[in-house]
């Protein structure tokens, strides 16, 4: 929970009771079936999308993610929890609410299946991104059926395939030292280009910093176009993550980053299990979880190594011995793919995935199939 906006859970909370209010005095006159949808009175779809042609732009809670408090989030203050309250009984229940798990006045946008990204205006910094899904605003907009959003934890849920979240402190370096070094950024707004991408500005102690944010040249890859007002000089890095300089000069820096977390999450409260792994299963995974931004199919070499005639094949690592391809390494090259590098390339280009178990051994049915 992010304790800087109780104020604005007060006013939500009594915007919700009116609301309540008003959709109780209109439906105590109408038939008990009869619901705000098929009135018409609810327009919104739940799971907005954009497009790469008309990008959504939208100011709204967001989860945490699961991103540290302490390093990524220093200008949040975490909630505490509070007694359960009966209006019936004017008394206060033993058990406790916890606090919420979201992060207030974020702007998430959405350039359809391509690419999610989530950036903290009190930060000042990108927090996650994902691809092949955005946000479900049941929980925040309402029911459309029902008319009605949760009346406490309506953070909106993120639904899709997490490749990359924020580690660490600000990743921004000014003059070498970090944002985080100067204090509290301050964010100033956003404006529009001509591809309708926004371009954020904030300030860092004297420094004004604009930064724009779009898909990078190949699936699951961000760039991050960075310029200030004065010639300083800028600097990205952060744990855990490939970071690739594609122009520098003073108050200039433009990069690409690459994936650092492998996640997919459902919006739906009940989590769909695959029971039988399957070779079809392994393709579509093989592209979804962004495995083909990488691992090419036909022997060509790309970021990582390719899977052409993989199993069975002998590899060479940076600092292990080596061996043969089999089922055991392709489990852990998935699992924990900072186990072994293999020779030729870099360390730490693939972050860790956590997969079902059918869906483990279905990616490795379809890597053993690539011959």
């Amino acid at each position: 929970m992010i304790k800087s906006y109780y104020r604005k859970l007060f006013f939500a909370t009594l915007a919700l009771h009116m609301y309540s209010s008003a959709s109780h005095s209109i439906r105590a006159q109408e038939k008990p079936s009869t619901v705000y949808a098929e009135k018409g009175y609810l327009t919104f779809d739940q799971k907005p999308l954009g497009s790469l042609d008309k990008p959504l732009v939208l100011r709204t809670f967001v989860p945490t993610g699961g991103v540290s408090h302490k390093d990524v989030l220093p200008n949040h203050s975490q909630g505490s929890t509070s007694p359960k309250y009966s209006a019936g009984s004017g008394k206060e229940s033993t058990k406790e609410y916890e606090p919420i798990d979201g992060v207030p006045a974020t702007i998430a946008v959405n350039l359809g299946k391509t690419l999610s990204y989530v950036w903290d205006t009190t930060e000042c910094r990108l927090l996650y991104a994902w691809a092949d899904g955005f946000l479900d605003m049941k929980n925040y907009w309402g029911d459309r059926k029902g008319g009605r959003r949760k009346g406490f934890g309506y953070v909106p849920k993120l639904y899709g395939f997490v490749f990359y979240k924020a580690q660490g402190i600000h990743p921004l370096q000014i003059n070498g030292k970090s944002i985080a070094k100067l204090g509290a950024p301050k964010y100033l707004g956003y404006s529009l280009g001509k591809d309708r991408l926004p371009t954020y500005d904030f300030k860092a102690d004297r420094h004004i910093v604009s930064l724009k944010i779009a898909p990078g040249p190949s699936t699951q890859t961000l760039r991050l176009d960075f310029t200030s007002t004065a010639k300083e000089n800028l600097h990205f890095t952060s744990p855990n993550t490939q970071v690739e300089e594609i122009k520098k000069s003073p108050g200039r820096l433009s990069i690409v980053i690459r994936p650092n977390a492998g996640e997919r999450i459902s919006s739906e409260e009940q989590k769909v299990v695959i029971k039988k792994p399957t070779q079809e299963i392994g393709e579509k995974l093989y592209t979804t979880l962004g495995c083909i931004a990488c691992h090419s199919l036909d022997g060509g070499k790309n970021h990582g190594p390719t899977l052409q005639g993989v199993y069975g094949a002998k590899r060479e690592f940076l600092s292990a011995k080596s061996l043969t391809v089999d089922e055991a390494y392709l489990r852990e090259s998935i699992e924990k793919p900072m186990a072994k590098t293999v020779k030729g390339y870099l360390t730490g280009m693939m972050p860790p995935y956590q997969l079902q178990e059918a869906e483990y051994d279905s990616l490795i049915l379809f890597i053993k199939s690539v011959r």
